[in-house]
């Protein structure tokens, strides 16, 4: 019987500093969004290489590429 790939690779644990650092970023990124919201400003973030900005009325804008800065499609 052949071993396969997966079988030959060592398993690894996960880094407990990474776990607690992703949680953590998960954490800061929900009160980013409650604290822009409650000012009434929205949130701006890169998702998938576009510019994304939420608002606290749920509607979301993002920059299609190729449009100049300041130019969003709704």
């Amino acid at each position: 019987m052949e071993a396969t790939h997966n079988e030959l690779k060592p398993k690894k644990e996960r880094d407990i500093d990474m776990i607690n650092a992703e949680a953590a970023l998960i954490r800061a990124s929900k009160r980013a969004r409650e604290r822009a919201w409650s000012a009434g400003v929205g949130v701006v973030y890169l998702k998938d290489g576009r510019i994304v900005e939420e608002m606290s009325d749920g509607t979301v804008r993002m920059e299609e590429s190729g449009v100049g800065p300041g130019q969003v499609i709704e």
